[in-house]
């Protein structure tokens, strides 16, 4: 499901987040230069910051109101910049459920879809621009994976 033209080589780069503030400016970054089509993965465990880091990414992407999780609807739509869909897999029981939450549809080149416990999901269901992994290493801090285009690992961590 190649949506979004994110092409270019793909890179993996690693930095430590020493603050949930860094956690909301590092996803802003992204949302900046976020491309429309982009299928954005987050992963790492309870707690680690992926809800926060997609608020940065929903503000970055023009979004004024209030981020929620949606852990227990399962997704909540946004409209700015572009539109943006922000799905939660965590409760999901069954590979079928995920076509029942509609992120098949949303996965369509005109929105930026973003998927908390996208690991959940079985290899090649979904063709993900972007895989971003938090790791918790300490009660603020973190270490953030992200695995993706060249492109937007440059634009998202070139100056931090």
């Amino acid at each position: 499901m190649g949506r979004s033209g994110l092409n270019g080589s793909i890179d993996k780069r690693t930095l430590a987040v020493d603050s949930p503030e860094e956690m909301l400016v590092l996803g802003k970054r992204l949302g900046l230069i976020v491309p429309a089509g982009a299928v954005v993965s987050l992963e790492g465990g309870l707690g680690a910051g992926k809800t926060f880091f997609v608020k940065g990414v929903i503000g970055g992407l023009g979004v004024s109101e209030e981020v929620l999780s949606p852990t227990f609807i399962l997704v909540e739509e946004y409209r700015g910049d572009l539109p943006v869909f922000h799905f939660d897999l965590y409760r999901l029981e069954d590979v079928d459920e995920v076509e029942q939450t509609g992120l098949f549809d949303a996965v369509n080149g005109r929105n930026v879809v973003l998927v908390e416990w996208g690991d959940r999901l079985p290899d090649g269901l979904i063709d993900f621009d972007l895989r971003i992994n938090i790791v918790i290493t300490g009660e603020r801090s973190r270490e953030v994976t992200v695995e993706g285009p060249e492109s937007i690992l440059e634009g998202l961590l070139g100056e931090i």
